[in-house]
């Protein structure tokens, strides 16, 4: 089994809060992770199985004393009206810790009942796939090695048994997630429509996002293509970051961005089957970016906590992929799919220096390195970093 750097955040949190929910994609490995941690200690109930789902809706104290804390529930979404019993047994006793772990793949109506009702008693995590310090691969800034990873993706599965195809299991998870869950939850009518939205919007990742057009190009209204994005966000399939606003917001591009949380089905959803035909094509260099801030999500969630961060562009194209806000000051961070430096593909770090001028804390330019250096440009320091460095 891959060992997990989550595994620290649940220890911890155990120690700390009566309840825990874990939220994240469906295959990031919440069930193994939990059945692994508690497994000497809790019960272990699926809420995805018919009659236990109906016993949990229709009788939820039976279900309670048939499943007694300590107890692990999985895709508790689908049963959430439970939560004010929880918060009856939790209240008995809060010197307790971790007596009631829940899980959920769909982050919708579930956590705002559940963090509402529990306030002060739950500590929320959030998995995701495996980021870079779990792969534990070799070679991760040769130019088709990261072509591999970024065609692979990071969902522990794939990556626990190299026999795989990732296309079989792309197709897999394609059909029975995306297509029947989210189709379900997103009140889809037209499959065909949704299975175009999926591809269209996968073609944008790492870019900025116009709704407008995202829905022009899959021939539904506006609101439509929003709701739609709305539920692959509230899923964990994508993440959108916010432009960053300051004394220069009046020359800002006002739209998000919008990256795949895992490059394969990014890459399986724009029909990419190979790594050669993956690293010659013109979406390497979007598709590298996304890798890069996927990354950035999972090693901080798995930490306990995300940076605020966003990205910046003024409508005359000047700006940065990331700014990460700590402390009132700001790390200003540019991705490029190149092994090779140049001071030119600083260029962006430099000029967006200047207009935000004494809120800087560093300025980072992400390749694909062996090694990271410092040089510098124009009187700036500039930090050469590998693709983990976000």
């Amino acid at each position: 089994m891959i060992k997990r750097d989550f595994l620290a955040s649940i220890d911890s949190f155990s120690k700390s809060f009566s309840a825990i929910l874990v939220l994240g994609a469906r295959q990031v490995g919440k069930t193994t992770i939990l059945k692994d941690f508690f497994k000497k200690t809790h019960k272990y109930v699926l809420l995805e199985d018919p009659d236990i789902r109906e016993l949990a809706l229709n009788d939820p104290r039976a279900f309670l004393k048939q499943f007694s804390p300590p107890v692990v529930i999985e895709e508790f979404q689908y049963a959430p009206q439970l939560v004010s019993y929880l918060q009856g047994f939790i209240d008995k006793d809060r010197s307790l810790k971790a007596q009631i772990v829940l899980t959920g793949s769909q982050n919708f109506q579930m956590m705002e009942q559940v963090t509402q009702s529990l306030a002060g008693r739950i500590g929320v995590l959030t998995l995701y796939g495996l980021s870079s310090n779990e792969l534990k691969t070799d070679k991760m800034y040769d130019k088709y090695k990261i072509a591999e990873l970024i065609l692979r993706g990071t969902y522990p599965e794939l990556w626990k048994d190299d026999k795989i195809q990732t296309r079989d299991w792309m197709s897999s998870y394609v059909q029975t997630f995306l297509e029947r869950d989210l189709r379900q939850l997103a009140q889809v009518g037209d499959l065909l429509s949704f299975e175009r939205f999926l591809k269209v919007l996968a073609v944008r990742t790492g870019q900025i996002l116009s709704v407008s057009e995202l829905a022009k190009d899959c021939g539904v209204s506006p609101p439509t293509a929003q709701k739609w994005l709305s539920v692959l966000e509230r899923a964990y399939v994508v993440k959108l970051v916010s432009p960053y606003l300051n004394n220069i917001t009046s020359r800002v591009r006002k739209a998000n961005k919008v990256y795949f949380l895992d490059t394969g089905l990014a890459c399986y959803l724009m029909g990419y089957r190979t790594a050669e035909a993956l690293s010659q094509s013109p979406h390497i260099g979007a598709l590298f970016e996304t890798l890069v801030y996927s990354d950035f999500i999972k090693r901080h969630a798995n930490m306990g906590e995300i940076p605020e961060h966003f990205y910046l562009q003024t409508k005359s194209k000047v700006g940065v992929d990331f700014v990460v806000q700590k402390n009132q000051k700001i790390d200003l961070y540019e991705v490029k799919f190149s092994s090779t430096f140049q001071n030119k593909l600083a260029d962006q770090l430099v000029i967006t220096a200047k207009e935000l001028k004494s809120k800087i804390n560093s300025l980072n330019l992400i390749m694909l390195v062996e090694k990271n250096f410092e040089t510098s440009i124009a009187g700036h320091k500039i930090n050469i970093l590998n693709w983990s460095g976000l």
